[in-house]
């Protein structure tokens, strides 16, 4: 994965467009929660996907990646995942465990970046492909439960497992990131 630069014109700039796709992502969850209609659904995911898929593309063509992006990009694709999937449970349509799997990567990547932080080591939110999979793996879990919800059952284990491969690709890079931001670590 390329390395992104944040010296372009969004540094220091908030309400670029790419941020505001990011925002586009939080009224779209609250929307998806209250709408019951399956092709307003899905429209509202697929839209939730292309803010997705072009808030980084655009920052990076108009030079306007900034830490800030890079920080609210994965905030609002996991709130939009949470309370999109979330709905779902409080419909009674999948469990706590179904939840939780679909999920896994998100609450452990959080909690391991939050538990580095706190140890001082540099951990950034850097896209990972792993990460991206088991994001479009989320969103088309997604669209499974509104298009064809008896078939979520293949879809949870294929989604865990994805979600596992991203946990443990994350877990890597920051021991990694971990023994460079030690002076001898990993020297034997």
């Amino acid at each position: 994965m390329t390395q992104v630069k944040t010296e372009g014109t969004g540094e220091g700039r908030f309400l670029t467009l790419p941020n505001l796709l990011s925002l586009a992502r939080i009224p779209l969850a609250a929307v998806f929660v209250v709408v019951d209609d399956p092709w307003k659904m899905s429209t509202i995911l697929v839209a939730a996907a292309l803010t997705d898929f072009f808030d980084g593309k655009i920052a990076r063509a108009r030079d306007t990646v900034s830490r800030a992006g890079q920080y609210l990009d994965p905030i609002c694709d996991k709130l939009f995942v949470w309370v999109a999937l979330g709905s779902f449970v409080s419909r009674g349509e999948i469990g706590l465990v179904a939840f939780a799997i679909l999920t896994l990567r998100d609450f452990c990547t959080v909690g391991g970046f939050l538990t580095a932080r706190m140890c001082g080591i540099p951990v950034r939110p850097d896209p990972r492909w792993p990460g991206k999979m088991a994001t479009g793996m989320q969103l088309l879990a997604l669209m499974v439960l509104i298009a064809t919800p008896e078939q979520i059952g293949l879809m949870i284990p294929i989604t865990g497992g994805v979600n596992a491969w991203a946990v443990i690709d994350y877990g890597i890079r920051a021991w990694r990131s971990r023994n460079r931001s030690v002076p001898g670590a990993g020297e034997t």
